[in-house]
Order: structure tokens, then C-alpha cells, then sequence
């Protein structure tokens, strides 16, 4: 499996944070096999190379168990202190753990985010393939030209959307995809008035499967539950289920793996060029 380089700004690491590490690795290990080491903190592995951590939720959390997605940061203190000015929240300060140096925010959206700075001055990630991150998402609940504004001042995105119409002229299809060298690596759907108002936005990672109709047999047997699908989109056959200890996530078929490419490249079996839900 190759190791494709990572650029700043871009998504970079995911990380579940979760209520029973252990009941979860059990499930990510027999759903996705993905092979872990560590206690305190539980590093998945696919084919030797890391593509996701566990992290015990702390008591106190105002959130479920969920998924964060971490994008690489080039100078992390001064990126928080930037993501501060725009109008994020600083919800766990900067930390040192085993992957470099990370931060938790919130961006003006109520998104959760992370920002890591990893050891070193190279930056590699596993992605693209069955068993590890293909997409990235944000669901925008509310304000979304500012949520689109602020990811684009505060990570220099350039940035690509589209706004379609329903047959009385207004606006039924909103999204955005951020761009690198014209190849889209991350997305920001609109879906105000799909969620209830108190839902905050959420940033969601698409895991990558060889067959969605197998993970949708696993998922029950594993205590997860399917709560949608599997359905064809425009990424491909798709399904979106919660583990075994609530969290949700989307796995979505994706085509055999490539020997080369970087992850600026458009993803490996996904067809983002007429996409829309």
C-alpha cells in the first residue's frame, strides 16, 4: 500500500473518540481489519501503515462518540491562534502525544476539528483504498457561505461550488470542494433545514470498503447497526451505519488499489466531477 504525501490544510488523520476503546477496536479490527497496538491510545494499522487512532472519550464530553478529522498544520500555534481570530473555539488545547502535536476546535459552525503537526518535516498518509479513509465531508447545519469563507482564509483553500436549482428557482443543491492542483480532496455539503436546529455541523470521514453488501452482513453481528443502505451515489455504492458504541460513519466501495499517486490526486475509484446527492 503506498504512503501518499500530505500538504497543510488538507485532511490529514482521524480519530475516533470513543466511551469503550476496546469494544471499538474490536469492531473497526473484525469489520475493517485493521490491526491496533497500544492501550492508552489505540493505533489502527492497514498493511503495516497507520491510518486511524481510538481515544478513551473523556467524561465530561459534550459530544457522543464521533469521529474527528484532523487536518496538518504547518505551524500549529500560530494556526490556532488564527482559527481563534476567525471565530473557532479552542475546545483541547495543544497536546503532545505519539503523532506529533495536536488541537481540538470547534469551527464557527460547531464543527468539530483537529489540527495535528506531526514530528518531522515530511508528512505521509494511507489513503484511497479498502480500509482507509477516501472522503472527507462537512455537513454544513447553518451559515454556510461564512463556514465556506472561514475554511478558505483560514487554510488557504481555493475552492470549487456548486448551486443548482429546483423548478421554482430556489436553491436545492449546494457544495463546495476544496481544491489542490484542480484535483478535489475534501467537501462542504449544504444541508441546513435537514437537521434539527439544535444538530450542529459535522465534519464526517468516508472509510473505504472492497464490498459495502459484505460490511452491511458484518455490522449487526459486530453490534453496529445499518442506518442507511447500501445505496448507490455518485462516490459509489455506499452505507452509513453506528459501531458498536454509537458512533457514525460512512464506508463507501472503492475500485482495487493504484501503486502511485498523491493525495492531491483525484481519489482512487471516485468520481467527483458530477457529484451531487
Amino acid at each position: 500500500m503506498p504512503a501518499f504525501g500530505a500538504l497543510g490544510g488538507m485532511p490529514y488523520w482521524v480519530e475516533l473518540t470513543s466511551t469503550c476503546p476496546a469494544k471499538s477496536a474490536h469492531f473497526y479490527s473484525r469489520l475493517l481489519g485493521w490491526e491496533f497496538e497500544g492501550d492508552d491510545y489505540r493505533l489502527a494499522r492497514v498493511q503495516g501503515l497507520p491510518v486511524a487512532g481510538i481515544v478513551q472519550q473523556p467524561e465530561e464530553a459534550p459530544f457522543p462518540d464521533t469521529w474527528v478529522t484532523y487536518f496538518l498544520a504547518d505551524d500549529l500555534d500560530a494556526e490556532v491562534n488564527h482559527a481563534e481570530e476567525l471565530g473557532a473555539r479552542i475546545l483541547s488545547p495543544i497536546s503532545d502525544v505519539r503523532l506529533g502535536r495536536m488541537a481540538l476546535l470547534a469551527d464557527p459552525s460547531g464543527a468539530l476539528l483537529g489540527l495535528i503537526e506531526p514530528p518531522g518535516e515530511e508528512a505521509f498518509v494511507a489513503a484511497g483504498e479498502p480500509g482507509t479513509p477516501v472522503w472527507h465531508e462537512l455537513s454544513c447545519t447553518t451559515n454556510y457561505d461564512a463556514v465556506i469563507t472561514f475554511y478558505e482564509e483560514f487554510f488557504n483553500w481555493m475552492t470549487h461550488s456548486i448551486d443548482s436549482n429546483d423548478d421554482a428557482g430556489n436553491s436545492d443543491f449546494r457544495y463546495t470542494t476544496a481544491l489542490m492542483d484542480g484535483a478535489p480532496f475534501c467537501g462542504v455539503r449544504d444541508v441546513q433545514g435537514q437537521f434539527p436546529p439544535q444538530v450542529p455541523s459535522f465534519w464526517q470521514t468516508y472509510l473505504g470498503v472492497a464490498d459495502v453488501q459484505d460490511i452491511a452482513k458484518k455490522v449487526p453481528e459486530l453490534g453496529g447497526e445499518v442506518i442507511r443502505g447500501p445505496f448507490n451515489s455518485e462516490f459509489g455504492r455506499m452505507l452509513i451505519l453506528s459501531d458498536s458504541t454509537g458512533a457514525t460513519v460512512t464506508v463507501c466501495e472503492v475500485a482495487p488499489p493504484v501503486e502511485e499517486g498523491a493525495e492531491s490526486d483525484p481519489l482512487h475509484g471516485i468520481d467527483l466531477s458530477q457529484f451531487q446527492y
